[in-house]
């Protein structure tokens, strides 16, 4: 939390957020949310998917080989190279070279058919995942957004726990995009963005599946019986809290987004400031120099 910002002498509502954030106007809530930047829409897509219960996936750089992957790789390039030797032998008429390629060449397919029989269902999931790795990867990055994101952000923007999660979001892009954050002068703990954007969009999903749920229990055939409108009372209550508290985090990062903002700005002054003074000398040196 920013220091600098006063003491708040009531709790933080939804409205505090979304005042402070570039929330999706009037005309995006009546027609659809349409981000205009790459940053907007990389971070809008993941929240979307965090909203939706999506599972998160690594960059598929970071997706560490099976062993065994490695193992059946290898297994292949000896397998041509023995083949290639054996071609060789054939066609130069060496037919003990070519004999002896030949029994390496059956040894090794033999076991590359094993590797790939035990190994097969590791290395299945391994090219599963990475396969859906760089999908969600090319997802995030698309000059336009995908039609399932686009539509889970228009859900979202309708109750106030996916606006915050939207905030979130164009929070994060605007840090991204300020000169400040990659300033070695700034003197503020980074954050990672892609964390706490996750962490904002699984908290607003819990709140949405409670709402759901209320809504179940309002619309279902014994919403009149006491304990049943109690339930939805208390229900009520819990959803509020957690609603008050997810915007106190993502105006707790409003907060970390203008302090990354004004350091940074500060610390561009001071080195223009030093460039300018360092001029200004030279030029004065240099007017004073005898002709």
């Amino acid at each position: 939390m920013d220091e600098r910002r006063p003491e708040r002498t009531r709790p933080i509502t939804p409205r505090d957020v979304f005042q402070r954030s570039n929330m999706p106007s009037r005309w995006e809530r009546l027609t659809s949310v349409s981000p205009k930047t790459a940053a907007d829409r990389k971070y809008l897509a993941f929240v979307a998917a965090r909203y939706r219960g999506d599972g998160r996936l690594p960059h598929p750089d970071q997706l560490a080989t099976p062993s065994a992957l490695r193992a059946v790789q290898i297994a292949k390039t000896c397998a041509v190279v023995v083949a290639s030797l054996a071609l060789i032998g054939i066609v130069t008429e060496q037919l003990t070279t070519a004999a002896a390629a030949g029994g390496c060449l059956a040894a090794t397919l033999i076991v590359l058919l094993i590797l790939s029989v035990s190994a097969g269902p590791q290395i299945r999931t391994f090219h599963d995942v990475r396969t859906r790795a760089e999908a969600a990867q090319s997802r995030l990055h698309a000059d336009r957004m995908d039609a399932e994101d686009s539509g889970t952000l228009n859900e979202m923007i309708t109750h106030d726990e996916g606006t915050l999660a939207y905030c979130a979001a164009k929070i994060a892009a605007e840090i991204e995009q300020d000169p400040g954050r990659r300033s070695d002068a700034v003197g503020i703990v980074p954050i990672d963005l892609w964390d706490e954007v996750a962490e904002v969009g699984a908290s607003a999903r819990q709140i949405a599946e409670d709402r759901r749920a209320t809504e179940t229990l309002e619309w279902g055939r014994l919403r009149d019986e006491p304990d049943v409108r109690a339930a939805i009372e208390e229900d009520r209550l819990q959803r509020k809290e957690a609603i008050a508290l997810l915007a106190a985090r993502v105006h707790a990062f409003a907060d970390y987004r203008d302090r990354v903002h004004r350091d940074g700005m500060a610390a561009l002054r001071e080195l223009n400031s030093l460039n300018r003074m360092v001029r200004l000398a030279s030029d004065e040196q240099a007017g004073r120099r005898p002709l």
